[in-house]
């Protein structure tokens, strides 16, 4: 009898929880843009995907930023040009404050192949980290996400034609 008291509380907070993500049919795509090394050779392609694109701020949670990729690409040089990028467009005291954050997050890429595709999922202030719709990682806070997201979005970003093409700015 107390196991089945139990029950059900316990069922209807997991169906609460659950509730609160976004599943992939729930993305809908925004943009899209190749993505480029060296400024001019396709190495894959990135998209921005919301449960809706008519939004002032298509980078306000909730959000989603995938990468696929037509080659292999080891895990560490993600983890670089990562901090690289977050280096650049951080000021020196918010860089420090969240570095270990950042290398702890870095940590989780893999080395990937031509097909596999990377996601950051900015929701329910978490910004988690997926491949192959895997997850991989997460890191708490809007912080935290609204900063890693400057690598991308910054005043200095990986490639400002991704971000104008993401942000729907051709």
């Amino acid at each position: 009898m107390a196991t089945r008291s139990l029950t059900r509380p316990l069922l209807l907070s997991l169906a609460c929880l659950l509730g609160n993500t976004a599943h992939a049919s729930d993305w809908q795509l925004c943009h899209r843009s190749d993505v480029k090394a060296l400024r001019f050779i396709t190495v894959g392609e990135a998209r921005l995907l919301r449960q809706d694109c008519n939004v002032d701020d298509l980078l306000a949670a909730p959000m989603r930023l995938e990468f696929s990729y037509h080659r292999e690409v080891p895990g560490d040089a993600f983890a670089k040009a990562a901090m690289n990028f977050l280096e650049k467009n951080l000021n020196d005291s918010d860089f420090e404050q969240l570095k270990p954050r950042f290398e702890r997050f870095n940590s989780h890429y893999r080395d990937i192949g031509d097909g596999d595709t990377y996601a950051m999922v900015y929701q329910d202030q978490q910004l988690q980290l997926m491949l192959n719709d895997e997850p991989l990682t997460d890191e708490q806070g809007d912080r935290f996400a609204k900063a890693y997201l400057r690598i991308w979005f910054g005043e200095r970003p990986y490639s400002n034609n991704l971000k104008q093409a993401l942000l729907g700015n051709p």
